[in-house]
């Protein structure tokens, strides 16, 4: 028995040697190897605009362990209708851009977004006031501005200054109308190349909503101020014969390819504007032609943050740090047109000596602008203001009727 057992005793020998020698070698090796990187931290944001590739680009140096994944919509008003559908959904990104024009009291009201002081961790900026009030909703701020604009009117210069001798007086409206029917009557060259018209942008209720524009006024007399802007609009259209009706998803290419010699549009344009005329014609821009307005209505873009996990919140909070960041805010004027939101950044573009003629008259503008409230109904009031609009467009004899419930 002893002889043959001995054979099996000697391989249970080898196989328990050989697992210590194995345990002594690669469980050190194992020990010594560098661990796996932690898995980085998502950060999901959805936006309308453009322009932020560099800015993405420039936060993923920064914070390389957070992944940014952006979804971008063709509109503000399809992002907004699919960010409250996936707020019911439980499936909001963490942050999401925001515009003026309506849905922050909404959001507000929904319970998922999150007060700018559970974002603005390093303290708040000075914004200008108006671009604050944008987004004040029952005593708290609930999106952090970023950037703005103002509705300015551009328009060709060559024509008016050959029929008139002189640059065109576009302070009102009714130097508006007197200029373009400057251009009307022959020369031919003048009526074939649309000189004697304008167009105006899609983003009709803000317009509107800023030639009757008054602080504070409510009742009647902001009732009269709007249904005078609406009768301005029928005059363009059908009195006067200057706006084309139904042409505002092309205005912008129309003035563009001199069609048109008056566009009136948002200030953050300029960029697009100077790179596709290109020098092909000269143009400038004025401010908004006065009509019943007091002050100008700015459209302010926001980052809204919504309720996430700590570590998605912590990637929210140091993306919304570096696009309010004085160099990012800078940046945004720089490239796409965007007025800062921030006071101090201001003032140090005031003082640059290379700043453009235009640029310069835009930020003049600035201590002119008002802050508009949002308000629950702001979305509804907007769509049936379109519709007021487009019905004027279609019919010169369209009533005006319930103008205190438009935007």
């Amino acid at each position: 028995m002893k002889l043959r057992t001995w054979p099996v005793r000697l391989v249970l020998g080898c196989i328990a040697a050989g697992a210590l020698v194995y345990g002594f070698t690669h469980g050190k090796l194992s020990e010594d190897e560098a661990k796996p990187p932690a898995p980085p931290a998502s950060l999901s944001i959805w936006v309308y605009s453009k322009g932020w590739e560099d800015m993405v680009h420039a936060f993923g140096q920064r914070y390389p362990h957070i992944d940014v994944q952006i979804r971008s919509f063709r509109s503000y008003e399809q992002l907004y209708t699919e960010l409250l559908a996936s707020i019911s959904a439980g499936a909001a990104p963490q942050l999401a851009e925001i515009h003026s024009f309506y849905g922050i009291a909404q959001l507000a009201s929904t319970g998922a977004a999150l007060p700018v002081g559970n974002v603005l961790t390093a303290g708040k900026p000075a914004f200008l006031p108006a671009f604050s009030a944008a987004f004040r909703y029952r005593d708290e701020d609930w999106a952090v501005p970023f950037g703005g604009s103002v509705p300015v009117l551009y328009y060709r210069e060559e024509p008016f200054k050959r029929l008139a001798g002189r640059a065109p007086a576009l302070s009102t409206w009714e130097e508006v109308r007197q200029t373009l029917s400057l251009v009307k009557e022959p020369p031919g060259e003048e009526v074939s190349k649309g000189y004697g018209t304008m167009t105006v942008d899609k983003e009709l209720p803000w317009y509107l909503a800023s030639l009757s524009y008054a602080p504070k006024e409510s009742g009647g007399p902001a009732a009269e101020r709007t249904r005078s802007a609406l009768e301005l609009w029928r005059n363009l259209t059908h009195e006067s014969k200057l706006m084309k009706p139904l042409q505002h998803d092309r205005a912008a290419s129309d003035f563009i390819n001199g069609k048109a010699g008056m566009y009136v549009g948002s200030s953050d344009k300029l960029p697009t504007i100077e790179r596709y005329i290109g020098g092909k014609f000269s143009f400038d821009l004025a401010k908004l032609p006065a009509w019943k307005q007091e002050a100008l209505l700015p459209g302010v873009h926001g980052l809204v943050a919504l309720k996430s996990d700590p570590e998605r919140l912590k990637a929210a909070q140091s993306f919304v740090q570096e696009i309010t960041a004085p160099e990012a805010q800078s940046a945004l004027w720089n490239t796409v047109g965007l007025i800062p939101a921030r006071e101090d950044v201001i003032g140090k573009l005031e003082e640059e000596s290379a700043l453009s003629e235009r640029l310069r008259r835009i930020l003049s503008w600035l201590p002119s602008l008002a802050g508009r409230a949002p308000r629950d109904d702001d979305y509804e009031r907007w769509k049936r203001t379109e519709h007021m609009l487009e019905q004027i467009e279609l019919n010169p004899q369209e009533p005006v009727e319930d103008v205190g419930m438009l935007y």
